[in-house]
């Protein structure tokens, strides 16, 4: 069964590797009504350098890192995994890693209404139903695909 049919979630636990990434933040605090034209436009920004710097976005992965301070969303940032041959060389670009280690990986179908509905089941039924512990020291990301997100949760 898949994350948006409403019965089960698919979760994987996996031994993740530490990413090297570039960067586009987008500041959500003052950020107007809906979210998701900002980070939209920071995905395009982000694929656009990526291209410019020859990176094939087959290739390599494109994560986002939510930031989210007393349950709401205050920045996004837009990443493209990094090759170690290629290095951010604009001030609007950032260079960062994601923490690797334990993690719980949702697999969730792209779909904007299944997505937040997966996510809020997972930390109020998955999780607590399988005794995974969140380690609040690492944060949580995404992976996109053509048809997929992988929610990467760091556990315990």
């Amino acid at each position: 069964m898949s994350a948006d049919d409403g019965h089960s979630l698919h979760v994987t636990i996996k031994d993740l590797p530490l990413l090297e990434v570039v960067c586009f933040s987008c500041n959500l605090r003052l950020a107007p009504g809906q979210f998701s034209d900002q980070i939209q436009s920071g995905f395009q920004r982000i694929k656009a350098w990526a291209s410019q710097h020859g990176i094939d976005l087959a290739r390599y992965r494109i994560i986002g890192i939510p930031h989210v301070c007393n349950e709401q969303l205050t920045g996004y940032d837009c990443c493209v995994e990094l090759p170690e041959d290629v290095t951010a060389d604009d001030d609007s670009f950032q260079t960062n890693h994601v923490t690797g280690g334990r993690y719980a990986v949702l697999s969730i179908k792209k779909d904007s209404t299944a997505i937040g509905e997966a996510i809020g089941r997972f930390f109020t039924e998955y999780a607590p139903a399988h005794g995974l512990v969140i380690d609040p020291s690492r944060s949580s990301y995404e992976v996109y695909d053509e048809t997929i997100i992988e929610y990467r949760v760091p556990i315990l």
